[in-house]
């Protein structure tokens, strides 16, 4: 009997641990707001208002009903989303997935050539950048829609030598009509997917220095 008291003695302890550390974790996240790890990635919802992530090694899954997203470092993957803002990501070294009803987003991809990122951007309306690191294969698709209602035509900016193609007839399928230029192009191996698409924005897809 009292071997196994004392065998139970260090699993109690063990879960008083966990408890506390649950309570705590619960009083330190703010009203209306849902934040909790998961194998160590970074998970934050809410129901409006900016999320900032300084450092995500293990990736991160945000998404805010409105607001901004500015995520200073991310490993593994970062999914992010927002239903009005800006989406930020100063240093990927992971796959990434971006969407925001209403914002501009600017990713730029570090690490080196070899890794394989997945890449998928989308605004229903606002500008995006995207930069990745120097020699980075990739397959890209990027299409930018521009409706009736405006007074300019957005473009796509490039220093990689894509196939642009515009559209010569209004698209009314999609409530506002809308006429879309496009571009695809294949740089080294295409081992990267890259698709990005906005309403209303410029596209931007540039190449920075090589990263060891």
């Amino acid at each position: 009997m009292a071997n196994n008291t004392l065998n139970e003695r260090p699993q109690t302890r063990c879960w008083i641990l966990v408890l506390v550390a649950m309570i705590v974790a619960t009083v330190a996240v703010p009203a209306g707001v849902m934040a909790y790890r998961d194998r160590a990635a970074v998970k934050i919802m809410k129901m409006g208002g900016e999320i900032d992530v300084s450092d995500a090694p293990h990736g991160v899954d945000l998404m805010t009903m409105g607001g901004d997203i500015d995520v200073k470092r991310v490993g593994e993957f970062a999914k992010a989303k927002t239903m009005g803002g800006n989406i930020t990501i100063h240093q990927a070294n992971a796959a990434v997935e971006a969407t925001t009803m209403a914002g501009n987003i600017d990713v730029q991809v570090v690490g080196t050539s070899s890794g394989h990122r997945d890449i998928e951007l989308s605004s229903n309306q606002g500008n995006i950048t995207l930069t990745v690191p120097k020699d980075f294969p990739m397959q890209v698709h990027v299409s930018v829609a521009t409706t009736n209602n405006q007074s300019k035509t957005f473009r796509i900016i490039d220093n990689i030598g894509l196939t642009q193609k515009a559209d010569d007839n209004w698209d009314r399928s999609h409530g506002t009509p809308r006429k879309y230029l496009r571009a695809t192009g294949r740089y080294g191996s295409g081992l990267n997917d890259i698709s990005i698409s906005t309403i209303n924005g410029d596209v931007t897809l540039q190449q920075g220095p090589q990263q060891e």
